[in-house]
């Protein structure tokens, strides 16, 4: 007996691009990919490319082949917070996980990680 299996795929939720968020976009290529490349630098890491994108669930992440993409929104945030994620996906391109070499580089890179993820946890992305 064979059985047929039918998936549905669910319409992706798309950010809506209002005047605002083209503004922060602006903001966002004007100041990140300039600080991304100033800790890459202080910290000895290497990345390809950085985008700048406008996601509903993520303030950013990094792709095997060495990209790292940011979520727009980051550019709200406060330095200190700024940094962490940044920080975050560069020790992503060592560690493509959050095992305890990951967290113990990003300790080394950025101390004091933990306290300041429990401050991001206070933000909304959207």
């Amino acid at each position: 007996m064979s059985r047929l299996f039918f998936f549905f795929r669910r319409k992706p939720r798309r950010a809506p691009v209002t005047p605002e968020v083209e503004r922060l976009r602006a903001q966002a290529k004007a100041e990140l990919p300039a600080r991304l490349a100033e800790l890459a630098a202080q910290h000895g890491f290497v990345y390809n490319k950085v985008f700048i994108k406008n996601s509903l669930t993520r303030w950013g992440s990094c792709s095997s082949l060495g990209n790292i993409n940011l979520n727009l929104r980051v550019v709200t945030l406060p330095p200190e917070l700024q940094d962490l994620i940044m920080l975050h996906e560069l020790c992503h391109l060592k560690y493509l996980n959050h095992g305890p070499e990951f967290h113990a580089l990003l300790e080394s890179v950025c101390p004091g990680h933990r306290a300041l993820a429990r401050q991001l946890r206070e933000y909304r992305i959207v």
